[in-house]
């Protein structure tokens, strides 16, 4: 189920007036029939301005409400991490509540365009709510061309498979760190690294806690939307091996083997990734049974919302929802 209400142009619930033929003498027509039509007319004149005022409207999200003033001051530093493979090492900067304990921790996984300034700002905002965090380059241990048309497949397809391998090992020895309580994570994706956090929790059953933030799960409708027919057509064997790979692979067949309670967010507006994606992957995942699975769309807001500086409103209540999620699922029962 999803957790918000659209309000916006979704049409006037109104039916079209049938046509009715009027004639007109005035030497004839009666008081009731005048009145008759003029009531026609006003009704006729009040579907036109209900037309014109919807179609201006825009969707707006209901119920936002703020983050709250942070609790705790924040320390932070670059750490390196253990790849998939001897001898690699991931870079990661650390961002935890600058106090004593164990607290809930998560790792952030950035989007396409690779990690800048605003997941450091994410980072602080979650650290001064006590959660501590690791930022993840999972760039720095194996990159893939994704869209390249000349990249040959098996190349690209141990690439890739190679960066996913990276992101478990260093999620995994994030989770040991003494300030992990219960020796837990949960994964924060954006974009590119939502589809990044469903891969690593469903090769992970470890992984309590999924926060996707407008993410491709179903490659299927995201390829056929994104890439033009013309490019397809002019596509090489190679690539067009790599297409069938990600379809046969998208997150969303994953599904199922995510153990981990999830909680999505999209804006409607978003036209790099629509919004269908999300609900794709919603409706996947609510068909696991007993784990959880909460999606909230926001009716203003378009690609990357949360990491940029307009929309505040949207992105401190997804930020407040993620700060309550991530203490539900992955504070222990018994105490840190």
């Amino acid at each position: 189920m999803t957790a918000m209400k659209i309000a916006g142009p979704a049409g006037n619930g109104l039916a079209p007036p049938e046509k009715i033929r009027l004639s007109f003498d005035p030497g004839r027509e009666d008081k009731p029939r005048r009145r008759r039509r003029a009531g026609l007319m006003k009704t006729l004149l009040l579907i036109t301005l209900m037309i014109a005022v919807t179609s201006c409207v825009r969707a707006r999200t209901v119920g936002l409400r703020p983050l709250g003033a942070p609790t705790y001051a924040y320390e932070e530093a670059s750490i390196d991490l253990p790849g998939g493979e001897p001898g690699v090492r991931l870079d990661g900067y650390f961002t935890r509540p600058k106090a004593e304990g164990r607290f809930p921790c998560a790792v952030l996984l950035h989007g396409k365009g690779g990690w800048w300034r605003a997941y450091l700002r994410y980072a602080r905002e979650l650290a001064g709510r006590g959660i501590a965090s690791l930022i993840l380059d999972y760039y720095s241990g194996h990159y893939v061309d994704l869209e390249g048309l000349s990249v040959p497949f098996e190349h690209r397809r141990k690439q890739f498979e190679l960066q996913n391998s990276d992101i478990r090992a260093a999620a995994a020895a994030f989770s040991r760190r003494p300030v992990c309580a219960g020796g837990q994570v949960g994964l924060i994706g954006f974009s590119l690294g939502a589809d990044k956090a469903f891969r690593t929790a469903a090769a992970q059953p470890g992984i309590k806690a999924v926060v996707a933030y407008y993410g491709p799960y179903d490659y299927v409708s995201f390829i056929r939307y994104r890439v033009n027919a013309v490019h397809l057509a002019l596509a090489g064997e190679e690539a067009l091996r790599w297409k069938s790979y990600l379809e046969k692979n998208s997150p969303l067949t994953m599904a199922g083997k995510v153990e981990a309670n999830v909680l999505l967010f999209h804006g409607v507006e978003d036209r790099t990734i629509r919004a269908a994606q999300s609900v794709r992957m919603l409706a996947a995942l609510m068909r696991r049974g007993e784990r959880s699975a909460r999606m909230k769309l926001y009716g203003r807001a378009g690609h990357n919302f949360v990491l940029r500086r307009g929309l505040s409103a949207e992105r401190s209540d997804s930020l407040r929802l993620t700060v309550a999620f991530l203490r539900e699922n992955l504070t222990p029962k018994t105490g840190l």
